[in-house]
């Protein structure tokens, strides 16, 4: 007698069930239906899309913006504004032109203008430059050549708040910093930051400790401030 109790509130907890998931995929079919006429009959959908150009509409389409690509740009950019507005010339084109990623530190690069000596570049290597603890090729945010040659090498970024990004900048901060004076003395290592982090108190705890290893940081007003060196 238990046994067949026991079978048949399993049958019944089966069918039950199998009709409520009738049931909800009955109501999914309905939204469904009721979606499309009204993108059919209230937006006019297939009106709207049998009359654009295709081709047209993809040749013109506009990337959005991503916002959070551009906070983190945010410092580069000042910066940048800064040594155009002080007279310094961006040769990235030139570079470009010459298919020049990665830049010898003891050449000259023949093609700059020949008399222009505030020149400036982003996203470069430097030959010889690596990460330490990787072996790999550091690109540099921002290198500012003397006599035409790449000396000032700059990373620079923006923190909000305190996160796992800012740990792995600065361990490899510390070691490119250590590696370039060691190895390549003809150049210097400069880290430029900024943000409101900075000015929390577990941000000033992490800056004086900081200064142990770098002889100073910047950031952007005081990057400003000492642009004339960097010439």
């Amino acid at each position: 007698f238990k046994m067949s109790v026991s079978k048949y509130i399993n049958k019944v907890s089966k069918n039950f069930e199998a009709a409520e998931c009738r049931m909800v995929k009955s109501v999914f079919e309905d939204i469904s239906i009721r979606f499309a006429n009204y993108l059919l009959n209230n937006l006019k959908a297939n009106e709207t899309l049998a009359s654009i150009d295709v081709e047209k509409f993809l040749q013109n389409k506009r990337i959005p913006l991503d916002a959070k690509g551009m906070h983190g740009k945010y410092a580069k950019l000042k910066i940048m504004d800064h040594l155009d507005s002080k007279g310094y010339r961006n040769v990235d084109g030139l570079l470009d032109q010459n298919s020049i990623k990665t830049l010898n530190s003891t050449a000259i690069t023949s093609f700059f203008p020949p008399n222009e000596e505030k020149l400036y570049c982003t996203e470069r290597y430097v030959e010889g430059i690596v990460k330490p603890k990787e072996g790999k090729p550091k690109k540099f945010d921002l290198i500012i050549f003397s006599n035409k040659k790449p000396k000032y090498l700059f990373e620079i970024n923006f923190y909000s708040t305190e996160g796992t990004k800012i740990n792995i900048n600065q361990n490899e901060y510390v070691d490119i910093n250590n590696f370039i004076k060691e190895n390549f003395p003809q150049c210097g290592f400069y880290w430029v930051t900024d943000g409101n982090y900075w000015l929390t108190p577990q941000g000033k705890k992490r800056f004086v400790n900081l200064l142990k290893y770098f002889e100073q940081i910047l950031n952007i007003n005081t990057f400003l401030e000492k642009l004339e060196s960097f010439s």
